[in-house]
């Protein structure tokens, strides 16, 4: 009896797993079947169903950072790869940060060389009190 009840849990587990793992993934990306075929195949046929779509239907993993475009230069169902990169590695973020930066340079009219914290006036050397 507590073998029959571990073996529904872990049932139950699966099923719900695959079911929203299916659920979750995106349209374009599912293979062979659409996505609500999938879904219904893992909640009515709960192990083999669930098993199904994690071998056959559920996306790539290198498919993940692409999406279907439509635009004047691409035709219907073209994908194109988007990806997230991270600011110091991308080279028009620190091109646009350094050009930011060398013009508040210039328009605060400070000398480059003089250090800011530097406490000697002018005359002789000597502290400000």
């Amino acid at each position: 009896m507590r073998y029959l009840l571990f073996a529904i849990a872990i049932t139950a587990v699966f099923t719900i797993f695959t079911t929203v793992f299916a659920i979750s993934a995106n349209p374009n990306q599912v293979r062979l079947l659409p996505k609500w075929v999938w879904v219904v195949i893992c909640l009515l046929v709960p192990i083999l169903g669930g098993i199904l779509y994690i071998t056959l239907g559920r996306p790539m993993p290198g498919s993940y950072g692409t999406s279907t475009t439509r635009g004047p230069n691409r035709g219907p169902g073209s994908t194109t790869r988007t990806s997230t990169i991270a600011p110091d590695d991308d080279p028009d973020f620190l091109k646009r940060l350094r050009d930011r930066l060398n013009s508040d340079d210039d328009s605060t009219g400070a000398d480059p060389d003089e250090d800011p914290t530097d406490d000697t006036s002018a005359d002789g050397g000597k502290p400000n009190s």
